[in-house]
């Protein structure tokens, strides 16, 4: 597919097939008070496949079969739900294949663009159908029309409904917006430190992926809270990963890791170990071996050259060769195809180029990916 993508004409046949989807779920099950449907499971690949959303639809009586302590969570959850429909738009497929060439025929940017320019276009969907819908008399004001995503959640829902409708159906986006404006008030060494306690939660308005992002926005201020978390057995490793990749290699930092990676065990001192890596002081883990178990030196030694890259030094095989004298099959192991490689810059494929023609296969095989991905993401 070129630029000339129909979206007008994707956009019409999407509203128009999902009104009779709904339409006919509700005639289907008249003895059922559907409260929702939603868009969902959208597929995706960055670079790649971009799949049609499934529909989902729910009603009290269904929600009602699930013990009332488990209702919260199903009331939103739409893999949860007792309808849902994989086959509501005809040409899916077409469709699909469409929309993918479009997001593939240029960079990574268009890529993106283009999805979200796809999830707009879904909550534009959503809402002309529900107003259909409310318009005929089909369903009620309390009916949702939803695009559902776990990525977006919260944009997504606060496009699609009006304020009132957030607050009313989906109170905890308006007490997270709240945390966050008190939160964003702190100082900078405050709100380090509350970012810090958030780590390891998976509940309350801000979680320990929000928290961690927020701690890499933070940098340096980050720094003293997370060094500190390195003494906690079972929640260093977050902290260093998190060091690691805020490229903090100063000597308070560094010592701190090196003073923790061998009191620490398991993924606390693995990550440690990877954290010294990132930040080039791979000579404190190199220095410890005999002391450390061979798994922790060799997962510290292929980290630079894996997707955890996050802040990284530039490209250099030398280390990696190196060690493959003594760990072959370890290492190998590590960067065996499929365990996700690291993204180079152009100012690094020189030293790529050179690990063609290493005489480890490792070597050339990671470079080869390597230099074959920085092509497709300058097309």
């Amino acid at each position: 597919m070129t630029a000339s993508f129909d979206w007008a004409t994707f956009e019409r046949e999407l509203t128009d097939a999902l009104e009779a989807a709904i339409r006919s779920a509700l005639l289907a099950h008249r003895d059922e008070q559907f409260y929702a449907a939603a868009l969902g499971g959208i597929y995706r690949e960055e670079r790649g496949v971009i799949s049609r959303p499934s529909l989902g639809m729910n009603s009290v009586e269904a929600l009602n079969q699930h013990p009332l302590e488990e209702q919260p969570d199903v009331r939103w959850s739409m893999f949860d739900w007792d309808h849902l429909d994989d086959d509501w738009l005809a040409e899916a497929q077409r469709w699909e294949e469409a929309l993918t060439a479009e997001a593939c025929r240029e960079r990574t940017s268009h890529w993106e663009s283009t999805f979200q320019r796809y999830l707009m276009m879904l909550v534009r969907v959503c809402r002309e159908v529900r107003t259909r819908l409310r318009t005929s008399g089909v369903v009620g004001p309390e009916f949702l029309v939803l695009v559902i995503d776990d990525e977006h959640h919260e944009l997504l829902v606060r496009h699609v409904l009006t304020p009132s409708e957030v607050g009313r159906h989906f109170p905890e986006l308006d007490v997270r917006a709240a945390e966050v404006a008190r939160v964003a008030a702190l100082p900078e060494s405050e709100r380090a430190a509350y970012f810090v306690s958030r780590l390891g939660s998976f509940s309350g308005p801000i979680d320990s992926e929000a928290a961690e992002e927020a701690l890499r926005l933070l940098g340096q201020a980050a720094a003293p809270g997370l060094v500190a978390r390195l003494g906690v057995e079972g929640q260093a490793w977050q902290a260093a990963k998190l060091l690691g990749e805020i490229g903090l290699a100063d000597n308070s930092v560094t010592q701190a890791l090196d003073t923790a990676l061998t009191r620490l065990g398991g993924a606390d001192q693995a990550w440690t170990a990877r954290a010294l890596a990132f930040l080039g002081r791979l000579d404190l883990v190199v220095d410890k071996i005999g002391r450390l178990p061979d798994d922790v030196v060799v997962t510290a030694i292929c980290a630079p050259y894996t997707s955890f890259r996050v802040a990284p030094l530039p490209l250099n095989y030398r280390p990696l060769e190196e060690a493959l004298e003594r760990w072959p099959e370890a290492i190998a192991d590590e960067l065996k195809p499929g365990r996700g490689y690291c993204e180079i810059s152009a100012d690094e494929a020189a030293e790529a180029t050179r690990g063609l023609t290493s005489r480890y296969d490792v070597v050339r095989r990671h470079a080869a990916l390597c230099l074959e991905a920085l092509q497709e993401q300058d097309r």
